[in-house]
């Protein structure tokens, strides 16, 4: 193409010229007080020189300076400013929670082999965030094709956040064919966890002693809830009767583990998500016998479903006398009390547990947050009253 357009370059030269032959005409350059006079063809000429000098001019200096390195030196450093600009911008935009600004700053960018990675990562994480699962399928096969050496950290990075976005049976799917480390251990043992998979939690959990992954920082935030886990699995793998066994998996905790207010809770909720609630309250009423903790009590009045909740309702009303200023230990057993369908004797103690409140004698964010719960229950009754006329 290059020698089309030259060879045209010339027939068109040779047409002008040959115009200018024949009519030369003229041109008149002022600059100052002076006035010069030349031809067309004249002043055409002295252009081409003046470029052709200028360009053999700058042609000698470039060569001149990649002789001595310095050109090749002031590439790299713009070459580096402008990579170090884009990743700027694009940590600046990913800070900001603008995943489409973070992945768009990293196109323009030349990214090198050590930074390959964090370009991938977030890309993948704005498709994610967008909810592209095609783009993110694309990623995968791109970066499998190109970079299968990094392929693994993007599908644990991938799994992890779809783990925390609720969805486990996707990073199942991701993780199930990568090699065993730390990482890959304690990720499926979260979703086995998150899928209620208890048989194939119990199988894996060698996996996640050998990895050590109980001790790893990266799933300090998911402790309670490994633990949690292993306790449910255990208790699954001894049930009896049909009866999840939750004692066992309660002894199987580390003792430290059993006063752990949220890792009960935990397994409290694996237990009622398995339709064991009488044992879920079972273990709530052991544990408050051992060591008083108002996340419990809480979920204690929150086991309502299974019937009959005598047994419960007597349990709260023990607590009661021994802690009659308590408001958590009266909405707990209003709760309970509007479930076994008496409104008057719940609507009684949820009052008091509010003259309570309004006293004054517990301040904090957790007592704004009870004061709903408690004014919350006495619009369930509201309804349930309304309901009956």
């Amino acid at each position: 193409m290059k020698w089309l357009w030259l060879a045209l370059a010339i027939v068109l030269g040779a047409l002008v010229g040959a115009a200018l032959l024949s009519d030369p005409g003229y041109v008149l350059v002022r600059v100052g007080e002076g006035v010069f006079e030349s031809t067309i063809a004249a002043a055409v000429l002295a252009v081409v020189l003046l470029l052709l000098t200028i360009y053999s001019l700058s042609f000698l200096l470039r060569r001149l300076l990649q002789s001595l390195g310095l050109l090749g030196r002031w590439r790299a450093a713009r070459r580096q400013d402008k990579q170090t600009g884009s990743w700027r911008r694009s940590v600046v935009a990913f800070a900001a929670a603008d995943w489409y600004g973070a992945a768009k700053a990293l196109e323009g960018a030349a990214v090198d082999d050590d930074r390959r990675l964090e370009a991938i990562l977030v890309r993948a994480w704005h498709m994610q965030q967008s909810g592209d699962d095609g783009a993110l399928a694309k990623l995968l096969e791109q970066t499998a094709h190109d970079h299968a050496q990094l392929l693994p950290q993007l599908k644990l990075s991938l799994a992890r956040w779809q783990l925390q976005s609720a969805a486990p049976a996707q990073a199942l799917d991701l993780i199930g064919d990568l090699s065993p480390s730390t990482e890959r251990a304690g990720l499926y043992a979260w979703a086995c966890i998150e899928l209620g998979r208890w048989q194939a939690l119990a199988s894996h959990w060698t996996e996640v002693d050998k990895y050590n992954v109980l001790k790893a920082e990266v799933f300090r935030q998911q402790m309670a809830t490994l633990r949690a886990g292993k306790a449910m699995a255990d208790a699954y793998a001894g049930q009896q009767s049909g009866d999840i066994d939750w004692q066992l998996g309660f002894k199987s905790l580390p003792k430290q583990w059993r006063a752990d207010a949220n890792t009960l809770e935990l397994l409290a909720g694996f237990l009622v998500a398995e339709n064991c609630e009488a044992q879920a309250r079972q273990l709530l009423q052991h544990a408050l016998g051992k060591k008083w903790q108002v996340t419990l009590v809480r979920r204690f009045g929150l086991l309502r479903k299974t019937k009959p909740l005598g047994g419960a309702i007597e349990q709260a009303q023990r607590w009661l006398k021994e802690r009659s200023d308590d408001p958590e230990v009266q909405l707990a057993l209003a709760r309970l009390l509007r479930a076994d369908t008496r409104p008057e004797e719940a609507r009684r103690h949820l009052l008091a547990a509010a003259k309570t409140l309004r006293s004054g004698a517990r301040q904090g964010d957790e007592i704004q947050e009870l004061t709903e719960q408690v004014l919350k229950e006495l619009g369930q009754l509201a309804l349930l009253a309304e309901s009956q006329y």
